[in-house]
């Protein structure tokens, strides 16, 4: 069993949805279907601890429980992409809210050095990026 197994990307959706990428993000193929690996410990490290930050300001933002059979699959989808581009945002104003994130580690990496580790992440100014979070809707389905 490989040791990836255990670094499940704390920011699969934004990467499954294309709104992010991330060079040590591997793709794997489980029951649920296609989901993300870290093969880098360090930076799985960081992100994890990162999206701990997020979800804990997300989840009042959203005034809900962390329940996984309470709330929605779109609030979690929320937080991880409009965290990441809040977080992008405060980082690099001059960057295109629009465009995907292109390295969700590095960006993790450039937080982690300009606020003195992940955790002194000012996440309560990224409230409002989680909450304006536009998700795509699915295609509806033929014959209703």
């Amino acid at each position: 069993m490989s040791d990836t197994l255990t670094r499940k990307c704390p920011f699969a959706a934004p990467i499954t949805t294309a709104r992010a990428a991330c060079r040590h993000a591997t793709e794997v193929v489980r029951r649920g279907g296609s989901e993300y690996d870290c093969d880098d410990a360090a930076a799985h490290d960081r992100c994890t601890a990162l999206f701990a930050g997020l979800k804990r300001t997300g989840l009042d933002a959203f005034q809900v429980e962390d329940d996984l059979t309470q709330m929605p699959h779109s609030v979690l989808v929320k937080i991880q992409t409009g965290g990441l581009t809040g977080l992008r945002r405060l980082l690099e104003p001059a960057a295109d809210s629009e465009a995907p994130i292109g390295d969700v580690s590095a960006l993790a990496a450039q937080a982690a050095d300009a606020y003195g580790g992940v955790e002194q992440v000012p996440v309560a100014a990224l409230a409002e990026d989680m909450r304006a979070c536009k998700l795509e809707r699915r295609g509806r389905r033929r014959g209703r």
